[in-house]
């Protein structure tokens, strides 16, 4: 195989005549400076000063970003701190030197002196080393942009048959090849409408930007990644995942392949391999044409071992009998083993006995690959691990081989069961007889036709009620995905807009997160203009449309407003809908200030990272966002259904901040694909809202059933992976005819309503505590409600009950009853004796979530948080204990609302305003 096949466009090369032409410039104004401090001309010196920070800090700063990464990937990482370190102390001293310069006086000429020979102390040998050291060891190699994909997609650069379905990929993927390890994995999306399914990476070129993997055809989605060739593009392609193989220091390393495994081991055998250190492989298959990469790996080996079913290839038997061999003859550090089930296990059980350290990599089905959605969940040593997160890689002799094995047969028939199940609404727009009804007409004793809204008297506005929002029938809106809620008329929104009372102290305001003038938007509805209305929101908020559909606002802004003191309310949040909704797709844009030259990065693009993005760059700043998934909005899309908040909404919210200029480079795992040191040297100033990823599970027997789901896989199988238009979308998920949902907030609400709606005929909710200890919004609990969920308060599941083949079949449930108030007020609750069976062959478990400590893991303690993950910042401005790195969202409080979410972002980007424009 080449190394670079010859259809590529190759990234632009190090620019050696580029560089040197800048420092010779550079030595030219040095040296003009040095005789300006000797002579005493401080106006001179004041030039030479302000050029170095004008001129030659950019330079610096594009030095820092183009070439030291590529220091880092040769190993040159002293040279690189030494280099970076004398950048920081050449900037330090040059504002020394402009603030003691005031035109052509000095107070003290002598110290301004020494500032300056001190300067150029740093300045000049500093570019000598540039030149002797830097650029010399960077010839013939090539710049990494931080860009992940263009628009179009990740390029296939070359495609070959290795065996009967099985393909070798080399696709273009910067980011992913940057900081590949042996071990890890990648994401992609062949499609938009396909499932994200884990690879291994088997190798790649970090200055080049391509990555190589094996992929077997197993699926409808693997299938139809078969059919693609070279020049074509893939969706979206995300990683490295995954932590790499833990290689011991010392001894014989003895990995171990069948099938596709070999492209898992091939990675470290090369790493071994170049430290000199002694690697046996064996590779297996059934017969000569399934045993992989047989040749590159030979190369990567002190000794090579194939062992074929039919003899037809190297020995006849399987890679036990060889691996036996080996143990037996000579000492053995550390086994690695990649390959079917039944081999690693296998593996495993040959080792223990000798007491050798063995690895095998779980690369389970996934959802996502970050650890959010918990599908690849495995036992190891007893606890809950996550093969996404916490592996690929796990101690084989600790690893529960028949749970990973039962939960393997279940996504493997996982399309079957899903394509002869009974039910099929959701999976399909509405049908012709599907109508959807008229808006309701105003609802008021007055003559609303002829009113003067300017002159309304507070009597009139007193006798308005409060306008119900129309929605859709219940018996019909569980046959589809389309919204409930379908909004107000314009005659309903000025009638509801106009109940406001102008109060001269508006409370409201207080309880809105984000601090929208909730009046002045209010009179521009009752004025008629709904678009000025969106432009007093968008202020505050940049996703009204969005805050107006999920927030609490009966908790919140409506709790504070004066005249639901006597009356209901005045509808706030749908009137925020109502406004924000006429922006939707229009051409306006908020103002933006000047650009500053500060660059931001954010770290996630839900409900945080937005607000943070929209507020600084209608601030002048430079931002740019980046999240693991391949479509921006987080939560919002993988977490709450389309009837509840269509995901062309959130589309439409999201391109107003592109259009304002945010830049979004999705698929890109911060902690993995990039780190948060490598922002920090790019950025001014870094945003951490990556939310609560790591779902909390029930720890009772049975939990490992077939047919036990998380709620974010259940969610984000059918919200963002589109599984109520399956096989039309190639995810499937598992739903059947009982269904419980553990938990009573708004995630078990949403599972709750889409479960009905993909077919299930009994929908439970099974919480421990009562209906007024739910989280969920009113709105919420009465809509399952209306839809035949049945509710179970006072329970919760305690073990769950499979079939003979581990396909979940009933929930054993404890009854709870409620204790004395403790010192906050709150009850506690107890379990008792009695018990409850409730059938269900699907289980959803919306328990909350911890947060993802991968970011906090990659600062080794820098990072400081608290139980549960959350991020510990300043309560005034967000900043975490890393100064000028900021969080907010569920990254510092755990699972919470939209709209908190926001007002922390709000809060973060002012203090980081604050801080990039100084004193």
């Amino acid at each position: 195989m080449s190394p670079l096949p010859i259809l590529t466009p190759l990234p632009e090369k190090v620019d050696l005549d580029g560089w040197r032409g800048e420092h010779a410039a550079a030595v030219d104004e040095l040296e003009a400076l040095g005789a300006a401090l000797e002579a005493g001309d401080w106006r001179k010196v004041d030039a030479g000063a302000r050029w170095i920070y004008e001129v030659l800090r950019p330079h610096n700063e594009a030095e820092e970003r183009d070439l030291f990464p590529l220091l880092e990937e040769i190993g040159a990482e002293a040279l690189q701190s030494r280099l970076y370190e004398d950048h920081r102390q050449m900037w330090d001293l040059t504002l020394q030197l402009l603030t003691a310069i005031d035109g052509d006086q000095v107070a003290n000429p002598e110290s301004v002196r020494a500032i300056g020979r001190q300067l150029l102390g740093i300045v000049i040998p500093h570019i000598e080393s540039e030149e002797k050291l830097m650029l010399p060891l960077l010839k013939g190699r090539y710049l990494c942009t931080p860009d992940a994909v263009t628009s179009e997609g990740y390029l296939i650069l070359e495609k070959k048959l290795l065996a009967p379905e099985t393909w070798s990929f080399i696709v273009q993927a910067p980011m992913v090849a940057r900081n590949r390890k042996p071990g890890q994995f990648f994401m992609v999306s062949p499609f938009p409408e396909s499932e994200r399914i884990p690879l291994t990476l088997a190798g790649g070129d970090p200055k080049v930007g391509w990555i190589r993997f094996v992929m077997q055809e197993v699926g409808a989605t693997t299938r139809a990644m078969g059919k693609l060739q070279a020049g074509d593009r893939l969706y979206a392609v995300a990683g490295p995942m995954g932590r790499p193989t833990e290689l011991v220091e010392e001894g014989t390393v003895v990995l171990v392949a069948g099938g596709y495994g070999s492209a898992a081991i091939l990675p470290a055998a090369e790493e071994l391999h170049a430290e000199g250190r002694r690697v046996i492989t064996i590779l297996g298959g059934r017969s000569k044409e399934r045993v992989l990469l047989a040749e590159e790996l030979g190369a990567a080996s002190s000794e090579l071992i194939i062992t074929t079913d039919d003899g037809s290839w190297g020995r006849k038997g399987i890679v036990t009998h060889a691996l036996k061999e080996i143990l037996d003859r000579e000492p053995v550090a550390e086994v690695v083993a990649v390959g079917p089930m039944v081999m690693m296990q296998a593996c495993a059980e040959m080792t223990k006995p000798y007491g050798v350290f063995t690895l095998v990599s779980l690369n389970a089905t996934m959802v996502d690959g970050t650890g959010m959605c918990g599908g690849c969940r495995v036992a190891v040593g007893g606890e809950v691990k996550f093969a996404c997160f916490d592996g690929p890689d796990f101690d084989g002799h600790k690893v529960d081989f028949q749970m990973l094995r039962n939960r393997q047969d279940w996504y493997r028939t996982l399309e079957n069961e899903a394509t002869d199940h009974a039910c099929h609404v959701g999976r399909a727009p509405a049908g012709p007889a599907f109508v959807m009804p008229d808006l309701k007409e105003p609802a008021t004793e007055l003559d609303w036709r002829s009113l003067d809204w300017a002159t309304l008297k507070p009597s009139q506005k007193m006798k308005i009620p409060r306008q119900e929002m129309t929605c859709q029938e219940p018996a019909i809106r569980i046959t589809n995905f389309q919204e409930v809620n379908l909004g107000f008329s314009p005659e309903q929104a000025r009638l509801e807009a106009a109940r406001c009372i102008q109060c001269k102290v508006p409370h409201c305001i207080d309880g809105c997160p984000v601090g929208i003038d909730i009046p002045r938007f209010l009179q521009k509805i009752v004025d008629g203009d709904p678009k000025a209305a969106a432009m007093v929101i968008k202020e505050a908020s940049s996703l009204g449309s969005v805050c107006g559909r999920v927030c609490p606002q009966e908790k919140q802004c409506e709790i504070k407003c004066v005249v639901g003191i006597k009356q209901l309310p005045v509808s706030i949040g749908r009137l925020e809908r109502y406004a924000a909704d006429s922006m939707l797709g229009a051409s306006e844009l908020p103002p933006v200030d000047p650009p500053t030259g500060k660059k931001v990065a954010v770290v996630g693009a839900g409900p945080a990272g937005i607000t943070v993005a929209g507020e600084l760059v209608k601030k002048g700043h430079e931002v740019t966002v980046y999240d693991a998934l391949h479509k921006p909005g987080g939560v919002l899309l993988y977490g709450i259904p389309e009837f509840r908040l269509p995901n062309s909404i959130v589309d439409q919210e999201v391109g107003v901040l592109a259009q304002l200029g945010v830049k979004f480079v999705m698929n890109t795992l911060v902690g993995r694909s990039i780190t948060l040191e490598e922002l920090q040297k790019e950025n001014d100033a870094v945003f951490i809202g990556t939310g609560a990823g790591l779902p909390k599970m029930l720890g009772i027997p049975g939990e490992e059933a077939k047919g036990v789901y998380t709620a974010n896989e259940f969610l984000t199988r059918i919200n963002l992976m589109r599984a109520d238009l399956f096989p039309n979308y190639g995810t499937p998920v598992t739903v059947t005819k009982n269904v419980i949902i553990v938990g009573a907030g708004n995630t078990a609400m949403d599972a709750a309503r889409a479960a009905r709606r993909m077919g299930a005929e009994n929908v439970h909710i099974v919480y421990r505590r009562t209906r007024k200890e739910s989280t969920a919004r009113i709105e919420e609990l009465e809509h399952a409600e209306e839809e035949g969920v049945q509710f179970h308060f006072l329970n919760t599941p305690v073990r769950l009950i499979a079939d003979e083949k581990g396909w979940l079949q009933t929930a054993e449930c404890a009854v709870m009853e409620l204790t004395e108030p403790g010192p906050d007020g709150r009850r506690g609750v107890r379990m008792t004796d009695q018990r409850s069976l409730i059938p269900c062959e699907t289980l959803v478990i919306a328990l909350g979530f911890d947060v993802n400590p991968l970011i906090a893991q990659t600062q080794k303690g820098a990072l400081k948080t608290l139980k549960g993950g959350v991020m510990v910042v300043d309560e005034e401005t967000g900043e975490t204990t890393i100064p000028g790195v900021y969080a907010g969202g569920d990254a510092i409080t755990g699972g919470a609302t939209v709209i908190l979410a926001m007002g922390q972002g709000r809060r973060a980007a002012a203090a980081m305003h604050k801080r990039l424009m100084g004193p």
